[in-house]
């Protein structure tokens, strides 16, 4: 196809690729503070990319990106964690120490947003649908995965929950908050928007509390003594070939994810 993304298509078209994959990914994402150093968009950003990728693979078309997404408040352990005191309120990544707040919407929208995009596309005649979520919140996956299930249940179509990112070596998704790999990530799709030198030079550690970047072992539960991101999950380290790599991993996970549900 010249395009996969539907906006770009005909109605011609698009009743062919209905008829040949009837499958469609929707990514998800927010503006959402990154660091100093990256842009606003990421989760946007990643998301897309690896569902184009994917599509290329599996076949199917790509909904417009939605900038949406929401977050809840930390729990007391993970802001220990953090580095923060336990009875601290704050929301997803909006730490006092940020110039600017992200832009999470409330729990409830959120679903009713997701929910009417998935059931136009079954309108439409689609029988699979990728959510791609780039933002990882838990409480966002949670309403995702609700509806999946409440989708599901008839049978007749399938609604896959999915993130741009795949399990590492350690058996675990090795993605944290405007760390390493979405650092690559955005040096491989959009060099430009990367600016690594708003951060202080190695060997100098990144405490979370003063970048609200945080690796993805301190989200696991095993923050560093000094609350700094763990240096092999350091923004500073990352590659654009990394980035690459990841996107390229988790749109072949996608894929054979989506060719399952089809089959």
């Amino acid at each position: 196809m010249r395009t996969r993304q539907i906006q770009y298509l005909r109605p011609d078209e698009i009743r062919a690729e209905l008829e040949k994959t009837p499958a469609a990914y929707l990514p998800l994402g927010l503006l959402e503070w990154h660091g100093p150093h990256l842009p606003y968009g990421v989760d946007a950003l990643n998301a897309e990319a690896v569902a184009l990728a994917a599509a290329e693979i599996a076949g199917g078309l790509v909904l417009p990106t939605v900038y949406f997404g929401t977050e809840r408040e930390r729990d007391p352990r993970t802001l220990e964690n953090l580095g923060f005191d336990r009875e601290a309120y704050i929301v997803g990544m909006d730490f006092p120490a940020n110039s600017l707040p992200s832009m999470y919407a409330a729990e409830e929208l959120f679903a009713l947003m997701v929910r009417e995009h998935v059931r136009l596309a079954i309108a439409m005649g689609f029988k699979v649908v990728s959510v791609i979520s780039g933002h990882g919140a838990v409480n966002q996956l949670a309403v995702l995965r609700r509806l999946a299930a409440e989708f599901n249940a008839p049978g007749r179509f399938k609604m896959l929950v999915d993130v741009p990112f795949t399990v590492g070596a350690k058996g675990m998704v090795e993605v944290g908050h405007a760390s390493r790999i979405e650092t690559a990530v955005m040096l491989h799709l959009a060099p430009e928007t990367v600016k690594l030198d708003a951060l202080p030079p190695l060997p100098e550690p990144l405490r979370s509390v003063d970048y609200a970047i945080v690796d993805y072992l301190t989200f696991a539960g095993q923050p560093t003594p000094d609350h700094a991101v763990h240096d092999e999950d350091d923004p500073r380290r990352a590659s654009a070939a990394d980035g690459q790599r990841t996107i390229e991993r988790a749109a072949a996970h996608i894929a054979r994810r989506v060719q399952a549900a089809l089959e």
